[in-house]
């Protein structure tokens, strides 16, 4: 009895294990992806806490940031601009026209995004920290 106790138990253990593992990697994945990382000068965090990470991204007319990764939460434009995005892993492109005041909700997501309109892209986004 006391020999499948000790097994049950190791093998638990190395369950928990390898799930804080697995959450380690997708974490440093995912910092990896950062559009805040990766494109500095264009995109920039103003309030962060143990809930919310509250970003701000301005984007010329014919720039594009790179594959990068959101966690769930809403984007509030502000401004009117147009934007392709090219989703992960289906590859898909979307096209879409923003404007002014819309607010959307977008579910964790990686893509890439150019600005292919005239105006600058001026968005607002914030993100629900993972785990809540």
């Amino acid at each position: 009895m006391k020999k499948s106790r000790i097994v049950i138990s190791a093998a638990v253990a190395v369950c928990l294990v390898g799930a804080l593992g697995i959450s380690r990697s997708r974490a440093q994945q995912q910092d990896e992806l950062d559009p805040v990382k990766i494109m500095p000068q264009y995109n920039k965090v103003i309030l962060e806490n143990a809930f919310v990470r509250v970003s701000e991204e301005r984007m010329p007319p014919g720039v594009g940031i790179r594959k990068h990764f959101h966690q769930r939460g809403i984007t509030i434009n502000m401004g009117n601009f147009q934007m392709e995005q090219k989703m992960y892993p289906s590859g898909q492109i979307v096209h879409s026209d923003r404007h002014l005041g819309d607010i959307n909700w977008n579910d964790p997501m990686t893509h890439e995004t150019k600005n292919v309109g005239t105006t600058p892209q001026w968005t607002i986004r914030v993100e629900v920290k993972a785990g809540l």
